[in-house]
């Protein structure tokens, strides 16, 4: 008898899952992923960074065209590793 519970345990969890594992089905309601995923990312911060550097720079009295420029240059000194820092204008 204390031998019979764990197997009929393992037989019912065996059971169970391995329906769900070898179900060829796909999730059709998930996302499909982009193959930029990094890129995009990396644009957004880009965005964001520079926006928040050249907001800072204009709140110390900078000029906002002078402002944005000097945060583009940083962010090229900066991050100079990704991708997009070689395309920031």
């Amino acid at each position: 008898m204390k031998r019979l519970v764990p197997f009929a345990l393992a037989a019912v969890l065996l059971t169970s899952s391995a329906c769900h594992m070898f179900s060829s089905k796909k999730n059709p309601s998930a996302p499909k992923e982009s193959k930029t995923v990094a890129v995009d990312v990396e644009k957004d911060f880009m965005h964001r960074w520079i926006d928040k550097r050249a907001a800072d720079l204009v709140s110390q009295g900078r000029a906002p065209d002078a402002a944005r420029a000097q945060a583009v240059s940083e962010f090229k000194a900066t991050f100079s590793y990704t991708t997009v820092a070689a395309q920031a204008k």
